[in-house]
């Protein structure tokens, strides 16, 4: 099963960059209003909502992708 902490970990690395920034950067373009402490909160509890992760991902890059198994 997906582990969502640890593949958004993992795609913020390899982009060379950290979640600190990242949050910064989705901040100052009106994308979230969650700090970096709260956002990595929301990973850790898993409380995180998908259209967060959808942005986050967004921002790096990436897309989510569905697939049947």
């Amino acid at each position: 099963m997906l582990d969502i902490r640890v593949e958004l970990r993992s795609l913020i690395a390899r982009k060379g960059t950290s979640m600190n920034k990242t949050v910064h950067a989705l901040r100052e373009a009106g994308i979230i209003s969650s700090g970096p402490s709260n956002m990595s909160a929301k990973i850790i509890n898993k409380t995180i909502k998908f259209e967060e992760v959808q942005q986050i991902l967004d921002y790096l890059g990436y897309k989510l992708v569905i697939e049947e198994k």
